[in-house]
C-alpha cells in the first residue's frame, strides 16, 4: 500500500514538473516570437540609445536659423527640431508640428523681442539671477524671474525639448507619449498639447496652438499655388514688438 502510494507521488510531482516545464517553454516561445508591446518598446530602448550615442558622437553641426517670412520661420525651427531628433531617442522625441506651433504663437512668428534679443521662442524663464537673463520691457530691477536668453535659437529649442523631458510638471506629456509608443501609434500633436497644462496660465492654450497647426498645414498645401508675401526681415528693421 506505502508502495503504491510512494508510485502515485511520484507521477504526480512528474506531471508538475513537466506540467511546469512545458508552461515555461509555451511563454518562452510566445514571448520570443510574439512579444507584447510594451516588451517590443522596452527593446526598441535599448537598440535606439545605441544609435543615438552613435549619431551624438558625430557632431553634426546646428542649422543656420534665417527667415524673412513666416513660411521661413516654421522651416527654421524644423531643422533646428530635425537637429535635435537626430541626437535624442526616439520615445524623447517631442513631435514637430507641436514644438513649431508653439514657438509660433509664443513669438508671433519669430518677431518678438525676446526671440529677436535673446533667441527665445517659447517665453521659457528663469527664476536664477545669475542665468543670462531679459527682463520685461520697462523693468529695470529683478523681481524674482526674467525670461531666458539663449546663445543662438536652436540652442533654445534644445533646451525646450529637455524642459519636456525632464520637468516634473510634464509628467502628464511623457506618460501620454510613452503610451503612443508602446502602442507603437504616431505622435499625435492635438493631444500631446493637451497635457501641458502647466506650461501656459491661459485657459485655451492648446486650442489656439492647435489652431496654428491647421493654419500651417493650410498655408503648406497652398505654398506650391500661391506666393508667399515676404515681409521685412524682423532681425533688421522691426518696430519694437508690444505686449511682452
Amino acid at each position: 500500500m506505502n508502495i503504491m502510494l510512494k508510485k502515485i507521488k511520484s507521477l504526480s510531482t512528474f506531471k508538475i514538473v513537466i506540467s511546469v516545464l512545458l508552461f515555461h517553454i509555451i511563454l518562452f516561445s510566445v514571448g520570443t516570437f510574439f512579444p507584447n508591446p510594451i516588451t517590443k518598446h522596452y527593446l526598441k530602448k535599448d537598440i535606439e540609445k545605441y544609435y543615438t550615442e552613435w549619431a551624438n558622437n558625430l557632431g553634426l553641426q546646428e542649422p543656420d536659423f534665417e527667415y524673412t517670412n513666416d513660411m521661413q520661420f516654421v522651416q527654421a525651427v524644423r531643422k533646428c527640431v530635425d537637429w535635435v531628433n537626430f541626437e535624442t531617442p526616439r520615445f524623447e522625441r517631442v513631435p514637430i508640428e507641436m514644438i513649431v506651433s508653439q514657438a509660433v504663437l509664443e513669438s508671433g512668428w519669430g518677431t518678438s523681442r525676446f526671440a529677436i534679443e535673446g533667441n527665445n521662442l517659447f517665453g521659457i524663464r528663469t527664476y536664477d539671477k545669475t542665468v543670462p537673463h531679459m527682463l520685461l520691457e520697462g523693468r529695470t530691477k529683478w523681481r524674482g524671474w526674467g525670461v531666458r536668453v539663449f546663445s543662438t535659437k536652436c540652442q533654445g529649442v534644445k533646451y525646450f525639448v529637455e524642459l519636456l523631458n525632464n520637468h516634473p510638471a510634464y509628467e502628464e506629456f511623457r506618460e501620454t507619449r510613452n503610451k503612443m509608443l508602446i502602442l507603437n501609434k504616431p505622435l499625435d500633436s492635438k493631444v500631446l498639447v493637451k497635457t501641458l497644462k502647466a506650461y501656459s496660465t491661459t485657459p485655451n492654450y492648446a486650442e489656439r496652438v492647435n489652431y496654428i497647426i491647421d493654419s500651417i498645414r493650410e498655408q503648406e498645401e497652398l505654398s506650391s499655388e500661391l506666393p508667399i508675401k515676404t515681409k521685412e526681415d524682423s532681425k533688421v528693421k522691426k518696430d519694437k514688438p508690444t505686449n511682452q
